[in-house]
């Protein structure tokens, strides 16, 4: 059997693929195949494949998804199993990514042997392994991007690798069409063409290689605005002069021979002017590997350059300083150090480092020129062919590091930045995050040396997370630890739980998180320092760049005004001014480069997403508090909150077709402009799936800020997520908070709207005793504020009530009031519901004549509406007449169309419905095995989702099911189950139906059996 994920994740045995019958297990595979046979504990799969989404329910999942995967590769002892976790057991030739690895070490053991074409031939067989990007396709599990970029990483080195050994081996016209593809790929990476015109030129293609050179100048300069760096200048030059040799590395048979040491001229000094590295380096063991490796490397022209950039207190400093210490043999002639001071109002003149690295390379001070152009030049003449490496710490930008770059490829330099330096040319990039919960911990215990820190992982894993797993704050709280013994971990973590004690906490000495975090402050301008101070009122773990617009009040070009209604002039203030140049993008995309602001990634609707540190963020509150000016802070959470309601409320009026089924309050709006937002809402559920927790933020901070009315309003118009996604926490959350704040203001309609939602989100839990008493007390708050639309949406679910206790012709009175009150006040939408609503009591009672007239007439109302989630839930019902009917055909084909429709708009309690009526339409028709796995999706589903109804129902169907295949046993224990359920959420027509097939089983399993 093999396993291949270099690519499409696939399973091959016996010469033929294995279908894998779902993406989960497909992510499942993966991360396994990402541990190479090492544990992975069942903790870490769970949080990798479905967050904190399940809860409980989640060990069971995997379980099932585990089991799943074993029945699908048919051969359960592939996947082991003990009480740590999960392990993937195979051979590394059998995983196409271990063999790769295994492959590409081989070849550079090869290669250190002197064997460069057998080193060739196992690179060539390495690289033959990749079919595709890793993982194709599942890039939404975080762990497995991020595998992925290693492995692309490491594909890449592998590569230039293998073209440097064929380049070795004389092969260079071999290797011309493979450069000019990597060239024409990113024309903008400099050692890919420094590669091509070195085999251009060993070819006899002196003339390309030089037009070679031509091509990427122009790209620089038109994309970067930058001429070639020191590699491709030097390269172009050896070739103009015809140097024979040119990128390759003397060998000891061709090399010219060694001059005589002249006794009048002493030789150049080897300086070492690294700082002492950090003793108790800890966490970053791939990093630094990398790192070495990297700079270990020498290429065919210039230097070996690699940038590590991230946050203050991120640790660059410490990884640069421990991999040059770690790589001095490898640079015989000196290592060079410099603080440019770039994160500071000050930075280092390049001119005044040149002129300190020349003093040190024993260039007398009488000899250096004065003109930064000339200093250069010197430099790069006395390092051209020695073996020195450059450790460029706190980089300011790409212009204070160009001039200090040697030409030789004898050099190395490692800079650390920030930001992310993307225009220094031919530079390698490693972009340091804080670090995991289990190296924060480690680093800890290494700084304390205390044995608790290992034992109590609970404690020490709660202080590394105040901490924010940033090194500086973890190195500054043991410092505190070690130097009071008497202190246990316990009271440090007290003292840092406060948040607005925190940065006095995080100080010890010289060493401060505060200090740091001011020092980047301190570079920024004005508007930047103004959004900085914002950013800290936003408490999601991350958000989407409108959401800078709103709290600067700026709109992006496309929108003039922001229609804010009555409460706008309470809503602005001098951020307002910010416009042109300093646009919210603009100036959020500057904090990103001064590492202030993280970009998160994509979130489902391909926008982009930023995040800041924790301990940034309290940083930035605290200069909010002394900075700002009184009402500014209210005045930017009043724009945010006002642009999640006036986004959410556009949102919903594109999925239902208007303003139906919700009720507004007239709470102030912040209009981000109409091309953000039809780019936004283009895809209406994705957006609001992708902002859930901003919707629940923003009602919280409505009611701190006492705007009662924008409250209620945004918690009533987030249902339409919360209802289509089933976050009933959210939703039982949102809607107490907003009641809160309307009994606090004396908001009657405000109070009636909370009651009705509580009310609505009861039934939904199928809790049908604790639904009414809400609806009993919105009905009349709606009556009292002559809200007619209110009092008719009350009157609609106060009927479902009715029906499931079983007074049928009363809920069928309640249903035809409402929709009169519902005709009156235009809500089509909520018209159709009911239509539907009223046709399930008569599909309950056998009456499909009476049903079907209702359901064509609901179903056209969704159409015109363009309402495709009300289309599907006519549908379903459609499904279940069809099924009453015996018609198993039209069955499927309705709850086809159910699953799709719920699938394209991410509606998973509509995909829990789809997926229940396609098995037992299967099972109605004689598909056993196809009903099995649906029924089985559709209970798994359910239950992840805390939807009893849908659970009951579909165990009922696999106990039916079991009957059909004889599984007595099984059948008995699924259908006392759905009886159970079914009594508990009080729905007495399907519990009898339930007890009706479990009295059937009895009698088939009392029976005697039938004589042959």
């Amino acid at each position: 059997m093999r396993f291949q994920v270099l690519g499409d994740v696939t399973i091959i045995a016996d010469g033929r693929p294995v279908p894998l019958s779902s993406r989960r297990q497909e992510q499942l595979l993966a991360l396994l195949v990402c541990a190479r046979g090492r544990i992975v504990a069942a903790e870490t799969l769970v949080d990798a494949l479905w967050g904190e989404r399940l809860g409980p329910r989640a060990g069971k999942n995997l379980q099932v998804l585990v089991h799943r995967l074993r029945r699908t590769l048919d051969a359960p002892e592939r996947i082991r199993h003990d009480r740590s976790g999960y392990t993937l057991s195979a051979r590394p030739e059998e995983v196409d990514a271990w063999h790769f690895a295994d492959l590409a070490e081989h070849a550079r053991r090869t290669l250190n042997r002197g064997e460069p074409a057998a080193a060739s031939v196992l690179q060539r067989e390495a690289l033959a392994l990749w079919n595709g990007r890793a993982f194709s396709g599942l890039d939404g599990v975080a762990q497995l991007a991020e595998a992925a970029e290693r492995l692309e990483q490491d594909r890449r080195r592998v590569l230039t690798e293998r073209i440097d050994t064929d380049l070795a081996l004389g092969r260079h016209a071999e290797v011309i069409p493979e450069l000019i593809s990597m060239v024409a790929e990113d024309p903008l990476v400099e050692s890919a063409t420094a590669r091509l015109m070195v085999a251009m030129h060993r070819a006899g293609l002196r003339t390309e290689a030089l037009d070679a050179y031509r091509r990427a100048r122009t790209v620089l300069a038109e994309e970067l605005g930058l001429e070639p760096g020191p590699q491709l200048r030097s390269l172009e030059q050896a070739i103009l002069r015809g140097d024979t040799r040119v990128g390759l590395d003397p060998q000891p048979e061709t090399a010219a021979p060694a001059r005589p040491p002249d006794p009048a001229t002493p030789p150049d000094p080897a300086p070492s002017l690294l700082p002492a590295g950090v003793s108790d380096f800890t966490g970053r063991d791939t990093e630094l590997r990398w790192l070495v490796s990297v700079l270990r490397d020498r290429p065919a022209a210039g230097p070996v350059i690699c940038s590590v950039s991230g946050m203050p207190g991120v640790g660059k400093s410490a990884l640069a300083l421990r991999a040059a210490h770690d790589l001095r043999d490898a640079f015989p002639d000196g290592q060079l150090y410099v603080n440019l001071r770039g994160a500071g109002t000050e930075p280092v003149e390049p001119s005044h480092a040149l002129s300190r690295f020349l003093r040190a390379l024993g260039t007398a001070g009488t000899a250096i020129p004065d003109n930064l152009d000339e200093r250069a030049e010197v430099f790069r003449a006395r390092l051209y062919d020695r073996r020195v490496l450059l450790l460029l710490d706190d980089a300011a930008d790409e212009a204070q590091i160009e001039p200090l770059i040697p030409a030789g490829n004898g050099c190395a330099v490692v800079v650390t930045s920030r930001g992310a330096l993307t225009a220094l040319p031919g530079a390698q990039r490693l972009a340091l995050g804080v670090l995991g919960n289990a190296a924060a911990v480690r680093l800890l215990g290494t700084i304390t040396g205390r044995v608790e820190l290992a034992a109590d992982t609970a404690t020490a894993g709660r202080l590394a997370e105040l901490c924010g797993h940033l090194p500086l704050a973890l190195r500054i709280a043991g410092a505190r630890l070690a130097a009071r013994p008497h202190w246990s971990v316990d009271r440090l973590v007290s003292r840092l739980a406060a948040e607005h004690d925190r940065l006095d906490e995080l100080t010890h000495g010289t060493l401060s998180v505060r200090a740091s975090l001011a020092l980047g402050y301190s570079g920024l301008d004005e508007p930047s320092r103004t959004l900085f101070r914002r950013l800290g009122l936003v408490e999601t773990p991350d958000f989407a760049g409108w959401v800078a617009s709103a709290l600067l009040d700026t709109g992006p070009h496309d929108a003039g005004t922001h229609d804010t209604g009555p409460h706008d002039a309470a809503t602005r203030d001098t951020a307002s001014n910010y416009t042109g140049s300093h646009d919210a993008e603009e100036i959020l995309e500057g904090l990103m480069e001064a590492q202030l602001v993280e970009y998160a990634g994509q979130d489902g609707i391909g926008e982009p997403r930023y995040r800041v540190h924790d301990l940034v963020r309290l940083h930035a509150r605290e200069r909010g508090a002394t900075d700002d000016p009184p009402g500014a802070t209210d005045a930017a959470l009043t724009r945010l909150a006002g642009g999640y309601l006036a986004l959410a409320e556009r949102a919903h009026r594109r999925q239902y077709g208007g303003d139906y089924t919700v009720l507004h309050g007239d709470g102030p709006r912040w209009d981000c402009g109409e091309a953000t937002s039809d780019r936004l809402l283009a895809d209406p559920s994705g957006w609001l799936r992708g902002e859930r927790l901003g919707l629940v933020a923003a009602v919280e901070q409505a009611a701190r800020l006492g705007l009662s009315e924008m409250c209620w309003d945004l918690a009533m118009t987030a249902i339409t997520l919360f209802e289509a996604q089933g976050h009933f926490d959210d939703w039982r959350r949102t809607s107490e908070t907003a009641l809160a704040a309307a009994l606090r203001a004396g908001d009657r309609r405000g109070e009636a709207a909370m009651r009705y939602s509580l009310g609505t989100l009861a039934l939904f839990r199928q809790r049908y005793t604790d639904a009414r008493p809400h609806l009993e007390a919105a009905l009349p708050l709606f009556a009292a504020v002559n809200d007619r639309h209110g009092q008719a949406l009350t009157l609609r679910n106060a009927a479902l009530i009715e029906r499931v206790e079983g007074r049928v012709e009363t809920a069928l009175d309640g249903y035809r009031r409402a929709l009169r009150m519902l005709h009156e006040v235009g809500d089509r939408h909520a018209e159709a519901h009911v239509l539907g609503s009223m046709a399930q009591i008569h599909i309950e009672h056998d009456r499909p004549y009476a049903a079907a007239p209702l359901l064509e007439t609901a179903l056209a109302a969704y159409r015109d509406l363009g309402n495709a989630r009300g289309v599907a839930q006519i549908l379903n019902r459609l499904g279940l007449l069809y099924l009453r009917q015996n018609d198993p055909e039209r069955a499927k084909d309705a709850f086809g169309q159910v699953l799709a429709a719920a699938r394209s708009t991410g509606d998973r309690i509509g995909e829990a419905y789809g997926l229940l009526g396609m098995g037992e339409a299967e099972l109605l028709a004689g598909e056993l095995d196809h009903a099995d796995n649906r029924l089985d999706a559709a209970l798994l589903l359910a239950e992840g989702l805390g939807e009893p109804f849908v659970a009951a129902r579909a165990r009922l169907a696999c106990g039916r099911l079991a009957i059909e295949r004889g599984e007595h046993e099984l059948a008995a224990s699924m259908l006392d189950r759905a009886v159970r359920e079914f009594a508990d959420i009080g729905l007495p027509v399907w519990h009898e139906r339930a007890l009706d097939a479990r009295r059937a089983l009895d009698g088939m399993m009392s029976s005697p059996p039938t004589p042959c």
